[in-house]
C-alpha cells in the first residue's frame, strides 16, 4: 500500500505553454473596428459645417429642418443659436459631402414655407414635409465660403422662366404684383416676377417673363396695357363699370397686343406699360363710310356691341372723290372675328318725338355706331346705315297695303298695333286712282311693313281700324265717344284683328273705328242662348232687350222659378256672342238711375224700350263674381255689381263715427263702401268691413294705404271738407307694394314731418300747441309742445317747420310773438298795432333774418332761439334774400 501511495504522489503533470492568441479577444477587437468605422463614416457623412444667418427662427427646427436643392435634400440644420449682438439668429448646418460643390461665396439660402396671397399660393410642398431651407449655387463664383446671410424670400431672378424676359415701364404699379399674368387674347402667356422703383423715383420698372412657346408673339410693335381690377366711367348714358376676370381683379393682369409685321425682340427689351386700352391706342384699323349729317365725334365716338364698347372712331374725313364721309376707327383685337363682309354698322341717333325718346345723351355726347356681326370673309371697309333703314331691311319684311277713303291724319311712321303691341309701321302714304263705271275714284293707300316675328298674324280676314284718334258716333242707343291713350292720341295708330286663313291678301280695308270693323265681321244670322240666375224676378218680360253699352245685342226669351230663385233664358245674336267672356257681368237695367250727392243729382234714364219692357245689361268687369255654378249671376243693378270688389278690414279705436254704407273716397271719387260695423270688446274698438270696387283693388288694398275719417275743418280762412258736415266718409291715400286686407282706421291724414327747433321765452304769453309759425304772414309750421324749463326759469316751446320751408331759418334768425293787439299811448296819441284776424284768435310766432353782407348757414335741427315778446323797430323791415336750395 505504501508503495502504491508513493507511486501516486511522486507523479508530476506536464505543463505546456500556449503560444497563440485567445479566441476571447476576437469580440473586443471587432467592437473596436466597428466603432472606428462608425466614427470615420460620421466624419465623412457630416460633410461641410456652415453657418446661415436669419432675421428670425420662425419655422426652423434643429435636427428636422432640411436643406434642399431643386427638391433634393443636401443638408440638415444641427443647431440654432442667437447671435452675440442679439440682432438675429444663425443656424449651424451640415452640407452633405456630395453637395459641397454647391457652396461658394455667391451661394444663396432662403426659407421656404407655405404662402397664400392674392396672386397665388406658393410652397405647397412644405405643407407635407415641413418648412425647409432652399439653396441655390452661384453659376460664376467658385470661391469657398462657410458663413452666409439668408434671403427673406426666393430671389426674383429665379422666378423668370427659360423664355423671353422683358421690362415694362409705367408711371405707377397700379394693381400689378409679383405673379400677375401677361395675357394675349385672354390667354396667359407669362407673368411678372419682380418690380422696382426707378432711380428718378418718378416711374416703376416691372420685370416679366414670357413663356418660351409664346415668345414669338412679342415684337417691337407690341403694346402692353393694364387690365387690373375695376374700371368705371360716368357719362350722360350713365355709369359704365368694367370688370376683368377674377384673377385679374385680385392679382392684377397685363394685356398685350402684337399686330403683324413687327420684328422679334431680344432679352430684357424695354416696353411702355399703358394705363388702359384707350391710352395704348391699339386696335384693328377699319374704314366706315357714314351718312351725311351723322353728328359723330371725330375723336372718341364709341363703337358698341350689345352695350359693350369694342372700339372708337379716331378720325372723320372725306373720301378721295369727296362723295362720302369716311370714319377711321380702331376695333379691339378680341373682336376681330366680327369684321367680315356680312357685318353691318348702324348709326345710333338721338330721337325725341311724341312716340318716345331714344339715345337722349347723344344730344350732348354725339351719335355713335353699333356693330351687328354677320358672316363672310375678312373685311376692313364697311358702310354704316341709319337705324330705321336697318329695321326695314332686317325686321319688317312682310309688306301689306291698307286702303281707305281718308287718311284720318295718319302719316309715315304710324305704328300698327296688335293688342296694344307695335308689330309694324307705315312707310308710305299716298293716293291711287281707280277707274270703274265711267267714274274716277281716288283712294288713300298706306304701305306698311310687319316685323318678321309677327308675320303669322297677317291672315286672310284681318280687319284694320284707326285707334289713334278720338271718335264720336251718334246712334239710336246714344252718343258713343272713344278716346285712346294720350300717346296714341298724339301720334295716331292702327290696330287690327287677326282672323282667317294663314295667307296674306295684297290689300286690306282700313276702317274708321273698331265698331265699324266689328260690324264688317258678322254677316251670319242666328243666336246663342245664355242662362242667368237671380234671387227674384226683375221687372222684365219676354222680349225685354239684352243690352251691351246701350246697344241691343239680344233679348229675354224665357224665365221660370227654380229652387232658391229664378232662372232666366236670354238669346244673343251670333255676331255679338264674342262680347261674352269669362269677365262678363250681368245686371238689371230697368227704370231710371238716380245718384244724389253734394256735387249734384245725376239722373240716368235707360232707353225708352227698356223703361217700358225692362231689360238686362252686361259688360266686362274683371274681379267680380259673375257665376253661380254654370249659370250667370244677375245683379240688381250696375252699382251693386261694381261694389262686389275685395273685402278689407279696418280697425278703429271707436272714436270715429262710421256706419254701414259710409263711402270710401279718394280725391272725392268713391272707391269703396263700408258693408259691416261690429264692436270689438277685447280691443275696446270697432271692426269695420268694407268692399273696394274691383277696378281700384290693385291700388287701394295694398301695403301702406292710409285710411282716415274725413272731418270738416272750420276756420277763418274757410271751411274744408264741407261734405263731411252732411255725411261722414272715409278718405284713403293709396299705398304701394303687395296686397293687404287689414288696415288701421286713423283719425287724420298722414302728417309730413319737418324739422324741429326750440324757442325759449320768459313767459308763455298766448303760445300754445297749434300756434302757427309765420314767415311774411304765411304759415310754414306750428308749435308742437310748450313746457317749463328744467329749472322753471323759462318757457320752452318746440316748433316744427314743414320740410320745404326749413331753409328759411338761419342760425341768426330772430323770433317774436305776434299774438294779440299792441297798444302804445304817448303825447302824440294812441298807436294800435295788430296782426291778422287769425293771429288774434290762434296767436302766432313770426321770424325774420337780419340783413347782412353774407347769409348765415341754415339752422341745424334742434337749434335753440330766444322768443322775443315783441318785435323791435326795423325787424319787420328786413328783406333778406334767401335762395331756395
Amino acid at each position: 500500500m505504501n508503495n502504491n501511495n508513493q507511486s501516486q504522489t511522486s507523479y508530476s503533470p506536464e505543463v505546456k505553454k500556449n503560444k497563440g492568441i485567445s479566441p476571447l479577444w476576437i469580440l473586443p477587437i471587432l467592437t473596436m473596428l466597428l466603432a472606428g468605422w462608425l466614427v470615420m463614416k460620421s466624419i465623412h457623412d457630416a460633410g461641410q459645417r456652415v453657418q446661415i444667418y436669419f432675421s428670425d427662427a420662425a419655422g426652423l427646427i434643429a435636427g428636422r429642418t432640411t436643406i434642399r436643392y431643386q427638391g433634393l435634400e443636401v443638408g440638415m440644420v444641427r443647431d440654432i443659436t442667437l447671435s452675440e449682438d442679439l440682432s438675429n439668429i444663425y443656424v449651424d448646418a451640415d452640407i452633405y459631402p456630395e453637395a459641397k460643390k454647391l457652396l461658394s461665396k455667391e451661394t444663396r439660402f432662403w426659407l421656404v414655407k407655405p404662402t397664400a396671397s392674392l396672386s397665388g399660393i406658393s410652397g405647397l410642398d412644405a405643407l407635407v414635409s415641413g418648412n425647409y431651407i432652399a439653396i441655390h449655387p452661384s453659376e460664376t463664383s467658385s470661391e469657398p465660403e462657410t458663413v452666409f446671410n439668408a434671403l427673406d424670400s426666393a430671389p426674383s431672378d429665379l422666378l423668370a422662366s427659360d423664355g423671353l424676359n422683358i421690362m415694362l415701364t409705367a408711371k405707377d404699379l397700379g394693381g400689378i404684383s409679383v405673379g400677375s399674368q401677361i395675357v394675349y387674347k385672354k390667354i396667359p402667356i407669362g407673368e411678372v416676377y419682380s418690380y422696382k422703383l426707378n432711380d428718378n423715383s418718378k416711374s416703376v420698372t416691372i420685370k416679366a417673363a414670357i413663356h418660351d412657346e409664346y415668345s414669338h408673339i412679342i415684337t417691337d410693335e407690341s403694346r402692353f396695357w393694364n387690365v387690373s381690377g375695376l374700371g368705371a366711367s360716368i357719362g350722360f348714358s350713365g355709369v359704365d363699370v368694367r370688370m376683368e376676370s377674377l384673377s385679374a381683379l385680385l392679382g392684377g393682369s397685363i394685356a398685350v397686343d402684337s399686330p403683324g409685321g413687327g420684328e422679334a425682340v431680344e432679352m430684357n427689351t424695354k416696353f411702355k406699360l399703358y394705363q388702359d386700352l384707350k391710352t395704348a391706342g391699339r386696335g384693328i384699323a377699319v374704314k366706315i363710310s357714314v351718312p351725311d349729317d351723322n353728328k359723330i365725334s371725330s375723336t372718341g365716338a364709341p363703337i358698341m356691341y350689345r352695350g359693350i364698347e369694342i372700339g372708337q372712331v379716331t378720325d372723320l374725313s372725306l373720301s378721295e372723290g369727296r362723295e362720302e364721309v369716311i370714319a377711321s376707327a380702331a376695333i379691339q383685337p378680341a373682336f376681330s372675328d366680327f369684321l367680315n363682309t356680312g357685318s353691318k354698322f348702324i348709326l345710333e341717333e338721338a330721337k325725341v318725338s311724341l312716340t318716345g325718346v331714344e339715345n337722349i345723351a347723344n344730344l350732348v355726347t354725339g351719335n355713335f355706331l353699333t356693330l351687328v356681326p354677320g358672316e363672310g370673309s375678312k373685311a376692313r371697309s364697311f358702310h354704316a346705315i341709319r337705324k330705321h333703314e336697318y329695321n326695314q331691311q332686317q325686321e319688317k319684311s312682310i309688306a301689306i297695303r291698307l286702303k281707305s277713303n281718308n287718311s284720318f291724319g295718319l302719316d309715315v311712321g304710324t305704328n300698327l298695333l296688335y293688342k296694344g303691341i307695335a308689330v309694324g309701321s307705315i312707310i308710305e302714304v299716298g293716293l291711287i286712282e281707280n277707274v270703274g263705271k265711267g267714274n274716277a275714284k281716288h283712294e288713300v293707300y298706306m304701305d306698311a311693313l310687319i316685323d318678321n316675328q309677327y308675320a303669322h298674324l297677317i291672315k286672310s280676314n284681318n280687319r284694320f281700324y284707326v285707334t289713334g284718334s278720338a271718335t264720336a258716333e251718334l246712334t239710336e242707343s246714344g252718343l258713343s265717344v272713344t278716346v285712346p291713350p294720350a300717346k296714341q292720341l298724339l301720334t295716331g295708330s292702327i290696330s287690327f284683328v287677326s282672323e282667317g286663313a294663314e295667307r296674306a291678301r295684297p290689300d286690306y280695308q282700313l276702317f274708321k273705328s273698331q265698331s265699324l270693323a266689328e260690324l264688317a265681321k258678322y254677316n251670319q244670322s242666328g243666336s246663342q242662348t245664355l242662362s242667368l240666375f237671380a234671387s227674384e224676378l226683375p221687372p222684365i218680360s219676354k222680349g225685354s232687350p239684352l243690352l251691351y253699352r246701350n246697344l241691343q245685342v239680344g233679348s229675354i226669351s224665357d224665365f221660370y222659378l227654380i229652387d232658391g230663385g229664378v232662372k232666366i233664358k236670354a238669346t244673343i245674336e251670333n255676331r255679338y256672342k264674342h262680347l261674352v267672356t269669362n269677365q262678363t257681368v250681368f245686371w238689371n237695367r230697368s227704370g231710371v238711375e238716380v245718384d244724389a250727392s253734394l256735387s249734384g243729382i245725376s239722373i240716368k234714364a235707360d232707353p225708352l224700350k227698356t223703361l217700358v219692357q225692362g231689360g238686362i245689361a252686361f259688360d266686362s268687369l274683371p274681379g267680380i263674381d259673375n257665376k253661380i255654378g254654370k249659370q250667370w249671376k244677375l245683379y240688381s243693378d250696375s252699382k251693386t255689381a261694381r261694389k262686389f270688389g275685395r273685402a278689407i278690414q279696418l280697425t278703429s279705436s271707436g272714436a270715429q263715427e262710421v256706419s254701414k254704407g259710409t263711402p270710401i273716397k279718394f280725391q272725392g271719387v268713391t272707391v269703396g263702401e263700408v258693408t259691416l260695423v261690429v264692436p270689438n270688446f277685447k280691443k275696446r274698438g270697432i271692426e269695420v268691413t268694407a268692399r273696394v270696387l274691383p277696378e281700384y283693388v290693385d291700388r287701394i288694398a295694398v301695403n301702406d294705404s292710409h285710411f282716415w275719417v274725413a272731418e270738416a275743418e272750420i276756420g277763418l280762412d274757410g271751411i274744408k271738407n264741407v261734405s263731411a258736415l252732411l255725411s261722414k266718409y272715409i278718405n284713403v291715400e293709396p299705398g304701394k307694394g303687395q296686397p293687404q286686407l287689414s288696415f288701421t282706421l286713423s283719425s287724420s291724414p298722414n302728417k309730413v314731418e319737418g324739422k324741429t327747433f326750440i324757442l325759449q321765452s320768459e313767459t308763455r304769453g298766448s303760445v300754445k300747441v297749434g300756434t302757427p309759425v309765420l314767415f311774411r304772414e304765411m304759415e310754414i309750421g306750428s308749435v308742437t309742445d310748450v313746457k317749463l324749463g328744467q329749472f322753471a326759469d323759462r318757457i320752452i316751446s318746440t316748433i316744427e317747420v314743414l320740410p320745404e320751408y326749413t331753409y328759411l331759418i338761419r342760425s341768426n334768425s330772430v323770433f317774436w310773438n305776434t299774438s294779440g293787439v299792441d297798444v302804445s299811448i304817448g303825447l302824440s296819441g294812441a298807436n294800435i298795432k295788430s296782426g291778422t284776424v287769425d293771429s288774434l284768435i290762434r296767436g302766432g310766432i313770426t321770424f325774420s333774418t337780419p340783413e347782412g353782407k353774407q347769409l348765415q348757414a341754415t339752422a341745424e335741427e334742434g337749434q335753440s332761439f330766444y322768443l322775443y315778446p315783441t318785435a323791435e323797430d326795423g325787424w319787420k323791415e328786413w328783406r333778406t334774400a334767401i335762395p331756395k336750395p
